[in-house]
């Protein structure tokens, strides 16, 4: 979907594209919660929820290259701003944090460079292989408000 709130800047902004904005101000709104004031180069202004975002070393005037994740119906865009560490597609080292069952399959938790927990789930892996190791392998196969979505890796070298 294409932003419907203006045609006539000097770029539309498409779903699943990378742009780049800059960091405008930070300031904390009515409903308690502090957020990014990012504007896009037809220089309108976004609203970015600050909270999912503190390891990355956000600040004002800084240029950052963020992905509309979606343009809702009333023109609101969602947007995830890029990875300081972690690219999509990408496999990294995490360090394990525990494996316990759960739903009749392993999970794997994990502990991300920012020091998010991140649950892994996993179907073929026996636990206590897993709970001797230190660091698994793991693809990032997206990042939502922050946090890298994993998979298990067992096949990686």
């Amino acid at each position: 979907m294409k932003y419907p709130g203006y045609e006539s800047g000097k770029v539309v902004l498409s779903e699943g594209k990378w742009y780049s904005f800059r960091i405008h101000n930070h300031l904390q709104l009515q409903d308690g919660l502090w957020y990014f004031v990012i504007e896009d180069i037809n220089g309108l202004k976004h609203f970015m929820p600050a909270e999912f975002y503190k390891g990355y070393n956000l600040n004002k005037g800084n240029e950052i290259m963020c992905r509309v994740d979606k343009i809702n119906c009333t023109g609101r865009i969602f947007l995830e701003p890029e990875h300081p560490y972690y690219t999509e597609g990408e496999i990294y080292n995490f360090e394990v944090e525990s494996v316990s069952d759960k739903d009749d399959s392993n999970v794997l938790l994990v502990k991300d460079i920012l020091g998010n927990s991140i649950e892994v789930q996993q179907y073929d892996f026996f636990g206590s292989k897993y709970e001797a190791k230190k660091r698994v392998q793991c693809i990032v196969r997206s990042i939502k408000k922050g946090m890298p979505t994993l998979e298990f890796c067992g096949t990686c070298p």
